[in-house]
């Protein structure tokens, strides 16, 4: 792994080729908001597709004219399947429509997007948009791995929040936040979502309604709308042969930024035993390793996606490490980087900063001694 321009190209198309892999076959439910134009992400509709990602799509259509946009799209090579939702789907006493769901699967199965637009004289009432409490009631149903809701209330919750993935219990009190700061709308969405990640749907993602938007979220490592989702399972684990190429990804855009040297992936593989990974409900959030020199070793190549990242991870990771360490036997673990963020946290780790002469002969031959790196060391 280099950090030319055809490299990190090339790892983007990788990261892409890694995300379709993972959500081949998957059942993505997107529900869209009155303020969201169904336009706007035809084309990424169109990638999902082609890496036959599963999606249903609830929106409204008050003035009927999705059917002449949907025979364009069609006509261009979509598979759009367009149901028009009206009061007569509901039973006499019933708040949810009539949905033939075997049908909705058959649909899925043969490569199709249905498409439930909603016209009715009056919505039903409730606290959110109808066609979120409809995409999340078919999402529940077929199972669905990812529910999004498309909408601008997305961006009102990004500053709010200050991240970009959420656990289920930090929705009350953001509810409350938006509730003083006047986005009613916002804090009368956040219990709904927490209703249904509790309720056994995954991920439920807020996402804008621009062009790129669900493309990014689905098939990078740092997504672009708010996930959120309830951890089920967590474990700080050594790193496998199978993980190379994920941990390649994971320091790909450490590389780009020269945060970290180079690292060809065979050298990675050939030391996967010194890696370590932090792995949340699967999929691995946080990487770092150990490289021997003799008696000491190097705490290195941290790396986590940044929506990942402030939740104690890494610092857990660093200390299976170091335990790591002093079970081999090591006498003393260095750490370096440019980044000012980590000396800090190499510093509550218990290191001290040193001169990069203190370090180990070997280490400094291999060593561009121009990089503006400051040195830490801890004994074991």
């Amino acid at each position: 792994m280099t950090g030319t321009a055809e490299s990190r190209e090339l790892f983007r198309a990788l990261e892409l080729a890694h995300y379709a892999e993972r959500f081949r076959e998957r059942v993505f439910v997107i529900g869209l908001s009155d303020d969201a134009r169904f336009p706007e992400l035809l084309l990424d509709l169109k990638v999902l597709a082609g890496y036959r990602i599963q999606v249903v799509l609830v929106l409204p259509d008050p003035q009927f004219r999705l059917e002449a946009l949907i025979q364009v799209s069609n006509r261009r090579g979509a598979r759009f399947h367009l149901s028009l939702l009206t009061d007569h789907a509901f039973r006499p006493g019933e708040a949810d429509p009539a949905l033939d769901y075997e049908r909705l699967r058959a649909m899925l199965a043969q490569g199709r997007t249905p498409v439930i637009a909603h016209h009715l004289a009056q919505e039903p009432a409730g606290p959110v948009p109808f066609g979120f409490a409809l995409a999340a009631r078919i999402a529940g149903r077929l199972g669905a791995d990812k529910l999004f809701l498309v909408t601008a209330e997305a961006a009102r919750l990004r500053p709010l929040a200050q991240r970009t993935h959420l656990l289920v219990e930090a929705l009350p009190g953001l509810s409350e936040t938006a509730r003083r700061e006047g986005a009613e709308a916002l804090a009368r969405l956040l219990p709904f979502v927490a209703d249904r990640v509790l309720g056994g749907i995954p991920d439920v993602i807020l996402l804008e309604g621009e062009q790129g938007q669900l493309f990014r979220e689905v098939f990078t490592h740092n997504g672009a709308g708010v996930l959120v989702n309830r951890v089920r399972l967590s474990r700080i684990r050594q790193a496998r042969i199978e993980d190379v190429t994920e941990i390649a990804l994971l320091l790909a855009p450490e590389v780009a930024r020269g945060a970290i040297l180079p690292m060809d992936e065979n050298a990675l593989e050939a030391n996967i035993d010194r890696y370590w990974v932090y792995e949340v409900d699967g999929v691995i959030v946080c990487s770092a390793g150990l490289k021997l020199y003799g008696e000491w070793a190097e705490l290195a190549q941290f790396a986590a996606p940044p929506r990942y990242r402030g939740r104690g991870r890494a610092r857990g990771l660093a200390l299976a490490l170091i335990d790591h360490a002093r079970t081999l036997g090591l006498r003393r673990l260095f750490a370096l980087s440019i980044d000012a963020r980590m000396w800090g946290f190499f510093r509550s780790l218990g290191f001290a900063e040193v001169e990069r002469t203190a370090l180990p002969e070997t280490w400094q031959a291999g060593y561009d001694l121009t990089r503006p790196s400051r040195a830490f060391l801890l004994e074991l």
